[in-house]
């Protein structure tokens, strides 16, 4: 496989995604495995679009690690990266889909295997090749994923790649509210390329509205803020100015995947561009919002994350409709 175009660092996971709808994992009959994990969506997704892409992070050397390895390179995911390891076990994680497409989550885990995410473990001189590295959140949680993660991103820096970072926030799989804003914001201050949706960013930032949020994470360094707020689009900014682009209209399904989606085609578009991507301005990330509202809405119209990714043809078919 040529260089990746984007390599995806952090965690896979299992979804058991619940077989009909629910409002609770109390009430849930049955379950349909998928794999899942932001990092692993998101480079899926990515292959889906036609970028060459990779994913680096360790499974457990268990039937969920191979099924997450062997998922990954179905989809056309370079999994040279991916390290099997007996220091602990495939994270799980159990979702409730209700008929509205919301969703209840609990994870299941015992040493996590995505946490023994070593230095040694990652060719680095492989992954700074990529324009975009993009950095999952979980790793954040302990280390040595945590060293890891943040070593990573500095050399990243260093070869003049740019980092993209979504936090992703699980807050049942952190002890303190201060601990996550803490170890995400020094990552943030790392990141070319930043997304979260609006709850999160005013708890990064206190803000009481997007806007004011979106400036307040500028001013961490990130040169590329994209908030997503669900169905009503997303706001988004460089260093000249500040959009708001609509969402598109569509009768959910699952909205598990929705912002990996919407990232995946966000960092498509950037990939694609000529421009580079410190040197965006909010006209031309308006065009790639646009395409990445798209994927997210196409995501919601399937069960699953990973399944649910379209193609780049079914994203031109999509916005052709929309025209």
């Amino acid at each position: 496989m040529a260089n990746a175009e984007v390599t995806c660092v952090g965690e896979a996971l299992v979804d058991f995604v619940s077989s009909s709808p629910t409002r609770s994992l109390s009430t849930a009959t049955g379950f349909v495995k998928a794999a899942g994990g932001a990092p692993a969506n998101v480079a899926v997704g990515l292959s889906r679009l036609g970028i060459r892409t990779e994913f680096v992070g360790t499974v457990g050397a268990d039937s969920f690690g191979r099924f997450l390895t062997d998922e990954l390179r179905r989809f056309g995911v370079g999994t040279r990266g991916i390290v099997a390891t007996d220091e602990g076990k495939t994270r799980l994680a159990f979702v409730a889909v209700s008929k509205t497409g919301e969703r209840d989550f609990e994870f299941w885990e015992r040493h996590p295997a995505g946490q023994q995410l070593h230095r040694k473990d990652i060719d680095v001189q492989r992954v700074v090749r990529s324009k975009i590295v993009n950095i999952g959140p979980f790793l954040l949680l302990t280390k040595p994923a945590r060293t890891t993660a943040y070593a990573v991103a500095r050399e990243v820096i260093r070869r003049g790649s740019s980092v993209c970072f979504d936090p992703n926030l699980r807050m049942s799989l952190w002890r303190e509210p201060a601990e996550v804003k803490r170890l995400a914001l020094r990552m943030m201050r790392m990141t070319t390329v930043l997304r979260m949706n609006d709850e999160e960013a005013r708890f990064f930032t206190g803000a009481r509205n997007v806007r004011s949020a979106i400036r307040d994470l500028l001013g961490l360094g990130p040169r590329i803020v994209v908030i997503t707020e669900g169905a009503r689009g997303c706001t988004f900014a460089t260093e000249d100015g500040i959009r708001r682009l609509k969402g598109f209209r569509v009768r959910a399904v699952d909205t598990t995947g929705c912002g990996d989606g919407f990232l995946a085609g966000l960092l498509a578009g950037i990939v694609r561009s000529k421009v580079p991507v410190d040197r965006f301005s909010v006209s031309e990330l308006a065009e790639v919002c646009r395409t990445a509202n798209a994927v997210g809405a196409l995501v919601s119209l399937k069960r699953g994350a990973i399944p649910a990714m379209p193609s780049e043809e079914d994203v031109v078919g999509f916005l052709r409709a929309q025209s």
